[in-house]
């Protein structure tokens, strides 16, 4: 007997399973951003960043790593945890929260094309899933 998981994860259309982990990489380049911002590597050193900055890259760091590795292995879950982790993660506080990671002018830049790739990115996962029915 199959669990709907695996039924999914096994489902995945060549494409879908390709574009799954060409979104991996990306996951795995942003834990490596939040990497880089902890180890002070952004120019500004961690400590001295907003608290909500620094949970944010906690956060956002475990999140990519479990993504990534998930979608890479095609598990049929991991499609859905990152929908929900981006729209939890990313367009709530990025919305909702906005004057809070906005400390200069070219934050809100940075934020509006950071928003601008992921709607991109989840509307072709909608694609593809959408095609394989």
């Amino acid at each position: 007997m199959t669990s709907d998981i695996t039924a999914v994860s096994t489902s995945f259309q060549p494409w879908t399973a390709r574009y799954a982990k060409l979104v991996a990489v990306f996951l795995a380049y942003g834990a490596t951003v939040h990497i880089g911002n902890i180890a002070g590597l952004s120019g500004t050193p961690w400590l001295a960043t907003p608290l909500l900055w620094r949970c944010m890259d906690i956060a956002l760091l475990v999140f990519d790593l479990v993504a990534a590795v998930s979608l890479w292995k095609g598990l049929g879950w991991s499609i859905w945890f990152v929908f929900g982790g981006i729209i939890l993660l990313q367009f709530l506080p990025y919305t909702l929260l906005r004057s809070y990671f906005i400390l200069k002018p070219e934050d809100a830049q940075t934020l509006n094309g950071l928003l601008g790739t992921e709607t991109i990115l989840l509307a072709v996962f909608l694609v593809l899933l959408w095609a394989r029915k």
